[in-house]
């Protein structure tokens, strides 16, 4: 059996969709409030706070905190960049067209949600129709508006005095979830919170693109509910990536109960969950599944200075710590490598308490706190061999004075082991509560990230050290292939999607198709003994038994031919060996998804797979093949490259064929010199279904 070439040339890049402009959303010099009243005194001082220019507007011109307020936007001295419309849906239309001919271009749309009843819909179409005609933008409908620190937010809660500045932007499709940010404390410094609401006319692939091209954000979070343009948002995702800046997505709706509970609420579709991840590493994000981490990745990204690598060197006050940090650590991807030899030397020297010196590193009571974990980080720090030092220290608030003393000592020495050296200091610790203020203070003020909760953060440093800066895909440039006279609504047979698969190159069992036993035997007699009769039907012959194997003669043909009936195929019989599954399917919302993994009748029981987002790389393929659990230690070096290339085939029949929605090889047998596929299937869509 050969193997067909693994890649070809030259190079294609993926192509960069157009966007809508959001600078007045992200960035605005001068800002108004319209509706300004004594009853919203909060968000009024808010906005005007910060020392940027802004304005008030409200019909009745009362002054208010002691500003002065403009009775029409008309009457103002210059066109301000964005306003905050705190108007009712009564007046709403008429406020906005006002504002639009005097030529505001941005609006923060809070209103418009539930409060405004059965009036909400017709409101908010008139506002998005008037926007739409002058090329507008809307954050929201029914949103909590945008949020910065000291001052010149647009934002309808509390801003609290700990929201503070820093390089993280936030784009949150929950309210609650915005607002959750405001409120966590001074852990995370940021550059903007966004609650983006109802997505009237401008979403969060917009926001994406405006934040990449921001120079004041250098990380995003990005709370998503719904993606309602695919293809804007995989833009947005690349363009962050491309710029250097990590985006940290979380998703909901990945349970049915989650995902209806979001349809509910944003009227979009969702998509499936393993698409979406699938999406998101694509296109250069990150995702997390739940806020714990979401929480400790921006905190991550929010220091000066991010892990580049998965090598860890710990220290810990406890034995059983260090064992529970292993453990979390091992199922993410990150690496404790053996404590150096020198770093071991030197630790048994200064320390002779210092037995059996390991990473991670039990020093508790080894000497002084203060002297051996500071000395301990020195000396792990300068063997060279870490990208991350790390403390599992249990830093809280509510612990005595006395404790938190040789805490703060241990949070010191990490910062200096790692003051002028590319390796990330963290503390992690088995609590979720807020550590003392001076902690927190001196950690903030020297780039140690303080984490909460100890596998939260694991994941949460793996996941941001596997990141890298992002560039444009080259994909592996193909002809397309002519089978056009082979694809028709539904299901395909197996000879049919075997010839497509052969067309593209893909090794198939030899076979033949016949039509009753006469013919049957004779395709036999002519591929040669051992031979397989199978239903020439579509999918899940084997589970109805429509599979008869290890035939060895004309009556044992003869015989299974006349049992299935109708056209069967008769197959040369390919040798036993591994068995590999390679599949794809078409998300209807993020794309076509490739599988691959251990095949064979108990594949979709086992569900041994990886996946990724269809193009692929050839590069790509190799590292899919890579991931699929187990599949590594069935293949060799000949084996390897025929999965790589049947995923690469697999990939390209989605991208040349967007009517084909399924498409499965098993299973793929692996022999001595490459591999042959036995059984395909091919699923075209069916407008009428």
């Amino acid at each position: 059996m050969s193997t067909a070439p693994s890649s070809l040339e030259p190079p294609l890049v993926e192509e960069r969709i157009a966007h809508r402009d959001v600078t007045g959303l992200i960035d605005p010099d001068c800002v108004v409030v319209i509706g300004a009243t004594d009853r919203r005194r909060s968000v009024v001082a808010e906005a005007i706070a910060g020392g940027g220019r802004a304005f008030l507007v409200h019909p009745s011109g009362e002054s208010i905190l002691g500003e002065d307020v403009y009775t029409s936007v008309r009457e103002l001295p210059e066109v301000p960049d964005c306003a905050l419309m705190l108007v009712g849906h009564q007046a709403i239309v008429d406020v906005m067209r006002e504002a639009l001919e005097f030529g505001i271009r941005a609006f923060v749309l809070p209103g418009l949600g539930a409060e405004s009843g059965a009036h909400a819909a017709e409101a908010i179409a008139a506002v998005l129709e008037l926007a739409d005609s002058y090329d507008a933008a809307i954050l929201g409908p029914n949103c909590m508006g945008m949020a910065v620190p000291n001052g010149g937010s647009m934002y309808v809660a509390n801003v609290p005095k700990t929201f503070r500045r820093g390089h993280v932007s936030v784009i949150a499709q929950s309210g609650s979830i915005a607002d959750a940010m405001l409120n966590c404390g001074p852990r995370i410094g940021f550059r903007a919170v966004f609650s983006t609401g109802s997505e009237g006319n401008r979403d969060a692939a917009d926001l994406l693109m405006g934040v990449a091209e921001d120079p004041q954000t250098e990380a995003i979070g990005l709370f998503v509910e719904t993606v309602r343009r695919p293809e804007a948002f995989a833009d947005g995702l690349r363009a962050c990536a491309e710029a250097g800046k990590p985006v940290v997505c979380l998703k909901v709706g990945r349970s049915r109960v989650a995902a209806q509970a979001a349809l509910a609420h944003t009227g979009a579709m969702v998509g499936s969950s393993v698409a979406f991840s699938n999406f998101i590493h694509h296109h250069g994000g990150i995702e997390v599944t739940d806020t714990s981490t979401f929480m400790e990745a921006l905190e991550i990204l929010g220091q000066p200075k991010w892990p580049t690598g998965v090598r860890l060197g710990a220290i810990s006050e406890s034995g059983g710590e260090c064992g529970m940090l292993a453990d979390a650590a091992e199922p993410t991807g990150l690496e404790f490598p053996p404590m150096p030899y020198e770093v071991v030397a030197s630790l048994q020297e200064r320390f002779p308490n210092f037995l059996n010196p390991a990473n991670p590193l039990d020093a508790w009571m080894v000497d002084e706190t203060e002297v051996v974990f500071p000395e301990s980080l020195e000396l792990m720090a300068y063997s060279g061999e870490f990208d991350v030092l790390l403390a599992q220290v249990d830093i809280t608030q509510y612990r005595g004075d006395a404790e938190n003393d040789w805490c703060l000592a241990i949070v010191k020495g990490l910062a200096q082991a790692t003051k002028d050296r590319r390796i990330f200091p963290a503390v992690t610790t088995v609590h979720v509560t807020d550590p003392p203020r001076r902690i927190a203070s001196f950690a903030a003020a020297h780039g140690v990230a303080l984490l909460r909760g100890t596998r939260a953060s694991v994941e949460a440093l793996a996941a941001v050290s596997a990141w890298h800066p992002f560039t444009a895909r080259d994909l592996d440039a193909h002809d397309e292939v002519d089978v056009s006279d082979l694809l028709r609504p539904g299901a395909l047979t197996e000879h049919e999607s075997a010839e497509i698969m052969e067309r593209y190159g893909i090794p198939m069992a030899d076979r033949r198709l016949a039509e009753g036993a006469e013919e049957a035997v004779a395709a036999a007699q002519d591929l040669g003994f051992p031979v397989v009769v199978k239903m020439n039907g579509p999918a899940h012959k084997a589970t109805v038994g429509g599979v008869a194997l290890g035939l060895n003669s004309v009556e044992e043909v003869s015989v299974a031919t006349q049992a299935f009936g109708g056209s069967v195929l008769v197959a040369q019989e390919v040798a036993s060996g591994p068995e590999v599954i390679c599949g794809m399917t078409r998300d209807p919302h993020y794309g076509p998804v490739v599988a691959v993994g251990i095949g064979g009748r108990y594949a979709e029981a086992l569900s041994l797979t990886a996946t990724s987002l269809a193009p692929l790389t050839h590069d790509q393929a190799v590292r899919l093949v890579r991931r699929a659990p187990g599949l590594s230690k069935l293949t060799t070096e000949e084996t390897f490259d025929a999965i790589v290339y049947t995923v690469l085939v697999l990939s390209r029949l989605a991208m040349d064929h967007p009517t084909i929605v399924e498409a499965d090889i098993n299973p793929l047998i692996l022999g001595p010199n490459g591999a042959v596929a036995v059984d395909a299937l091919i699923v075209v869509e069916d407008p009428e279904q």
